[in-house]
């Protein structure tokens, strides 16, 4: 069966506290957004179970100043009955940068997303980020 509009807006929401998560700096809530086995292929470098994505969102905000993730034109796609589905979606990191600092787009790209429900929460199995850069090669 496709999926329910409340499966549509919990993956909607996923994306939102991904976002949220690794921007602040919390390496527990980022975690949990993923599976057990989860991982997240950040243009060729893959992070993978929770304790390796917990300490990459814990690490973020303190490389990058104010990071600030939007992710924009989602197209979800799954089965509800499977507890399975994709998402595919733009990308968009700003961060402040410059003196006086403004907040510029540092990083932009793709997401291409497997996604599992597991104890009746959507989760990522594998989120895939291909930079803008590399899109082409």
């Amino acid at each position: 069966m496709a999926l329910t509009v409340e499966d549509r807006l919990e993956i909607t929401e996923l994306v939102a506290r991904y976002n949220h998560a690794v921007d602040s700096g919390d390496g527990k809530a980022f975690a949990d957004t993923f599976t057990d086995d989860g991982a997240l292929d950040a243009a060729g470098r893959v992070i993978e179970g929770r304790a390796a994505l917990a300490s990459f969102a814990e690490r973020l905000p303190k490389s990058v100043r104010a990071p600030r993730h939007i992710a924009s034109n989602l197209l979800v796609d799954g089965d509800s009955d499977a507890c399975t589905a994709t998402l595919a979606a733009y990308v968009q990191m700003y961060a402040l940068d410059g003196e006086p600092p403004r907040q510029q787009v540092v990083a932009s790209g793709l997401y291409d997303d497997r996604l599992t429900k597991v104890d009746g929460r959507w989760r990522f199995e594998r989120r895939v980020f291909t930079a803008d850069r590399d899109a082409g090669s």
